[in-house]
Formats: structure tokens, sequence, C-alpha cells
């Protein structure tokens, strides 16, 4: 059932934070944004009030006065999570990817076929996820169609703007979950059929092969026919891990990479979503850039299971679409704050790596802006950049309009109170707006997300 149309208009006056093409992290001082039916009206400074004021038809019942410390910021976007995981959080983290699956995963997600358990579970994801400040959800479910509609229920009905998937498994997986290929797409087709039916303006559809290991070429082809007929998206896994590539091949032969098994079934385009993309060669990146799919970095996974070490700025600077995910349970937290801290934390031991590699080589210089061989030395991923790729960026991945605030935008937004009673923060007299923004993406956690907007409608409230 869809969310009750209950878009309250706003004007908030205070410091707004965002992203824009051209500048990752704009913080902007005496600032209104105004929102009216859901929707971005504009963002301009407060000197400017009472002309929006007029020209828009707002009363002055809809300011919003945030204090000297509170600002607004998008709301977060996690490109890649695992909805039924929940349950096994932080489990097994002794094991490998494939391991991992086989004595936690499948087993926990087979315990979806349980109608009343579901429920309860798929509630639970989604109100922990927008209690972080997650207002976008790409989500995993399991081969459980009917259970599967009880997250997109779920999400309509808490105010979470979300893709959810069927998940498709016909290939190697234990005989207690796992689908024919004929059954596989039968229920694919019911799934959209039922989802698109609620016309929901939160819940899309998205086609969810797991991964290559865990299907058939017949199964992932047809699943890219009904995505090209229907224009529904689709995500899946790629390159998480070297021993899951080797799988790959041998369950695959004839092609060349683990990318080209995915073209090949027609499983690529510009509204793929791929997790992980950790092992992946030039060739099969010039592939994934020329089908303009996207890519969801999943630090925190990666680190857990041992996956390997994504080289975001690699990604970046090859001009791939790129977000983050927690892909959460194989990470062990449904942050996305969380997410951002470990990006960054990645790319730096990806600098601390590539500085060493030089100074190994005899190419370190003092005072240099070029190795020996005239390339720049390594960047490393800066909080700003990490703040776009968990808002903006994640956005365009998933294919929403939101992420930031320019005019015509969704409103996904949240309050952020540094001054809490319980706050994780600790400020000063002299910290500028800019220490206030850092501190929180920093140190900051949910305590200080006092309210969580989706499509304008305020669905968390700290004061609840």
């Amino acid at each position: 059932m869809p969310a009750k149309d209950d878009h309250t208009d706003r004007v908030f006056c205070g410091t707004i934070v965002h992203s824009t093409k051209s500048d990752p992290l704009e913080i902007r001082e005496n600032a209104i944004l105004g929102v009216k039916r859901g929707k971005v009206l504009f963002l301009d400074g407060k000197d400017r009030l009472q002309q929006r004021l007029r020209e828009h038809e707002l009363d002055t019942e809809c300011l919003v006065n945030l204090t000297p410390r509170q600002f607004v910021m998008p709301g977060l976007v996690d490109c890649h999570i695992h909805s039924p995981q929940l349950a096994i959080t932080a489990l097994g983290t002794d094991k490998g990817l494939l391991d991992w699956l086989t004595t936690y995963t499948y087993p926990a997600e087979a315990r979806f076929a349980d109608h009343d358990f579901a429920h309860q579970a798929h509630h639970k994801t989604v109100r922990r996820t927008l209690r972080g400040g997650t207002t976008l959800a790409s989500y995993y479910s399991t081969i459980h169609t009917d259970t599967t509609l009880l997250l997109c229920q779920a999400a309509d009905e808490l105010g979470q703007r979300a893709l959810v998937g069927k998940v498709n498994m016909d290939l190697i997986a234990p005989e207690f979950y796992r689908e024919t290929t004929q059954q596989s797409v039968a229920e694919t087709e019911r799934f959209l059929d039922e989802v698109l039916s609620y016309k929901s303006g939160l819940v899309t559809p998205v086609i969810t092969p797991r991964f290559a290991p865990s299907c058939t070429l017949p199964l992932m082809t047809k699943l890219g026919e009904i995505a090209k007929e229907r224009n529904i998206p689709i995500q899946t896994h790629l390159s998480e891990t070297v021993e899951e590539i080797e799988t790959v091949m041998k369950l695959h032969p004839g092609h060349q990479s683990y990318t080209e098994v995915y073209d090949a079934a027609g499983l690529l385009g510009p509204k793929t979503i791929l997790g992980h993309c950790i092992h992946l060669s030039d060739k099969e990146i010039d592939t994934l850039k020329s089908r303009d799919c996207g890519l969801v970095h999943c630090a925190c996974s990666n680190n857990t299971l041992r996956s390997g070490v994504m080289d975001i700025r690699r990604l970046m600077d090859r001009g791939l679409k790129l977000g983050l995910g927690t892909d959460m349970a194989g990470g062990y937290t449904t942050s996305m704050l969380a997410s951002i801290r470990h990006s960054v934390d990645v790319s730096n031991m990806c600098a601390i790596h590539s500085h060493n590699k030089q100074r190994q080589n005899g190419e370190h210089q003092q005072a240099s802006n070029h190795t020996t061989d005239g390339s720049p030395p390594y960047r490393p991923l800066t909080m700003a950049e990490a703040f776009r790729l968990a808002t903006l960026d994640g956005s365009s991945v998933l294919g929403q309009n939101c992420g930031n605030f320019e005019p015509g935008r969704e409103f996904d937004g949240l309050l952020i109170d540094p001054e809490v009673k319980d706050s994780p923060l600790d400020l000063f007299d002299f910290d500028t707006p800019d220490d206030v923004v850092q501190k929180f993406l920093y140190t900051g956690d949910d305590r200080n997300i006092s309210k969580v907007y989706v499509q304008g409608r305020e669905v968390v409230s700290r004061t609840e």
C-alpha cells in the first residue's frame, strides 16, 4: 500500500550542506532551502527569504529555523544491501565469501519462506537503515516472491525510497535454497507485476541474479531480456573475490572474463548496478564504462571478508559511475556514515601502498608533483568526495532524482543536530561550520540525526 500523501511545505533557514557536480561538499551558511510537495523549490541566501516566500506563496508557518550548529544535508544512499541478512550481521567474519555464504547466508535467507518471520525481519531492516539516515537503498531480498513483496511493503509503509529485488538462483546453491530456471523466470515476472501494480512513488523493482556462480547462462540471458523489454534496473555482484572469479570461469567456459559473462547475457547497461568490482582488468573497466554501468564500493564488506581492496581512485579516474554500499551483512553495519569512513580508510591504504611502492622503485622525490615516470602521485579519496559518493553519486547509480538540493529534485534530507544531549561529537566555540560538518562525518552517528525526510515527508523524528 503506498505511503500516505502527507507532504508538508518547509523552508529550512540556516546551514545547508550538499554536493554538486563541481563541488563535492558545498557548505552554505545563512541559506534557505524551500521544499514544496516533496520537491526542492529553491536553495538561496537568507537575504532573499521574503522574496522567495512571496514567489511561491509560502506562509511563514512553514519556516524551520535551524540552530547555529544544526544543518540539513541530503539523505544517504546505500547502493548495495541485503535485507534478509540483518540477523547474521557480524557473524562468521573468520570465513571467506563463498564459505560464509554456505555456512551463514543461505540458511538465514531460507528462513524467509516464513511469512511472519519475514514481515518482522524486513521491517527491522528498513527501520534500522532509516534511523541511520539511509533514505534510499537498493535491497537484495531472497528467492521468495511473496516475502520479498513484504520488503516492498515495509519500505512503502515506513517511508523509505527503495529498489527491491527478488533474488534469482538456479545453479550453485543448497537444495533447500535453489530454484529451477523456469521457476526463477516465472516468479521474477510475477514479482515485477505485483510491485508495478502498487503504483508506489517509493519502491522500484530491480531484477536480481545473485551472481554468476549461482545462475545459469540461460537464466541470466532471460533476465536480461525481461529487463530490456520492461525497462527494469538490474543488480548483481561482480568480481568480489579471486576464488569467485575462478569459479565463474569454470562454470561459464568460453568467456575471457567475469564481466564478459554478464555482457554475453545482456545484463550490462545504464540501469545495471554492480556490487564490489574489486578485481577488474583494464579491459573489463572499458566494457563497464562503454555500457554506462553503475559500480558500488562496499569497503566494509571487502575488508571484513578479506575479499580484496578496491582502488576507487582508479575507477573514478576512468570516469565510471560510482556509489557506496554497506553490503550488510558481508559488511557488519547498516550505517552509510560508516561506509563513508571505510571508503576513505581503504583509499588511504591504497595511497600508502602506492607511496611505498614508489619508494621501493626509487621514484620518491621530495617536493615533486610527479613520480619519475611522469605520472602524478596517488590521490586518496577525500572525505568530501566520499560524501558525494554517498549522496548525489549514489542517487545517479540507482537512477533516482534525489541526492542533492538542486531545484526540481525530490527532497530526501536529514536534519543534523551535532549538539544533542548524548552527542558523540566534541565541539568547541571556535569550530567553524566546516569543522562541524567534518566532525559529524567522521564521528557522528544516528543520535545526531534529528529528523529524516523522504519525498518531503518527515519519516523519522528523534523526539518520537
